[in-house]
C-alpha cells in the first residue's frame, strides 16, 4: 500500500508540476522600483527621484539623475553658487559627471552617512518649463543630511535654489544636463556641501 500511494504521489508531482521550474515571464514595471527609482517621464520626477536617493543613501539612484552623454552643447555641468566658488576658487572647474560620481560616492559612504542616520530633500517648483525634448526647473530646497558627527564642520543643513536644464533622451527618460545652485539665505547651500567632500 505504501509503495502505491508513493507512486501515485510521484505521478501527479511529475505530470501537474512539469512548470515548477521552468522561467516565468517578467512582470512589467509598475513605475516604482524596490529601490524607490521612478522612471523619469517628467521633470518633476527627477527631483523626486534625487529626493529618494538621498533619503535612501543610494549613490547609484542619485547619479541616474544626471547625464552622462557628452552631445554638442557638451555634457553635465555642475555650475556653484557665486559666493561658494568666491571661497573655493578651482574646486568647481570642470565640475562633470565624473566628478558628480567621486562626489556622490564620497558623500553616501557609511562613514559620512550611517545606514542609521536620517537624511532628505525636500523642494517646491516654482518655474518649469518644458519645449519639446528640452525642460528647465527650478526649485527651493531644503537638505537635511545625518553626517557622521566625526565630520564636525561638515554641513548638515543647506537650503537654496537649483536651476535644472534637462533634456529626454529616446527611450523617453529625463535627464539633468546643468545644475545651477543658489544660495537663498545665509545658511549654507548645496555648493558648501560639495566644496566640503
Amino acid at each position: 500500500m505504501h509503495i502505491l500511494l508513493t507512486t501515485i504521489l510521484l505521478s501527479v508531482m511529475l505530470t501537474c508540476g512539469c512548470e515548477l521550474f521552468s522561467t516565468r515571464e517578467p512582470e512589467s514595471p509598475t513605475g516604482l522600483s524596490s529601490s524607490g527609482w521612478q522612471f523619469p517621464r517628467n521633470p518633476r520626477t527627477v527631483l523626486e527621484n534625487l529626493s529618494n536617493a538621498i533619503g535612501r543613501r543610494s549613490s547609484v539612484d542619485y547619479l541616474r539623475t544626471f547625464s552622462s552623454e557628452v552631445t554638442e552643447q557638451g555634457g553635465f555641468r555642475f555650475i556653484p553658487d557665486p559666493k561658494t566658488v568666491n571661497n573655493h576658487q578651482g574646486h568647481f572647474d570642470g565640475w562633470d559627471v565624473e566628478r558628480e560620481r567621486k562626489w556622490a560616492e564620497a558623500l553616501f559612504n557609511p562613514g559620512v552617512l550611517p545606514s542609521d542616520s536620517i537624511s532628505s530633500f525636500s523642494f517646491d517648483v516654482d518655474f518649469e518649463i518644458v519645449l519639446g525634448d528640452s525642460a528647465d526647473i527650478s526649485a527651493i530646497y531644503n537638505l537635511h543630511l545625518g553626517i557622521s558627527d566625526v565630520l564636525e564642520f561638515a554641513p548638515r543643513r543647506m537650503e537654496g535654489r537649483i536651476d535644472f536644464k534637462l533634456r529626454r533622451g529616446v527611450d523617453g527618460e529625463w535627464l539633468v544636463t546643468r545644475w545651477m545652485d543658489f544660495r537663498t539665505t545665509g545658511e549654507p547651500c548645496w555648493s558648501d556641501l560639495k566644496a566640503f567632500f
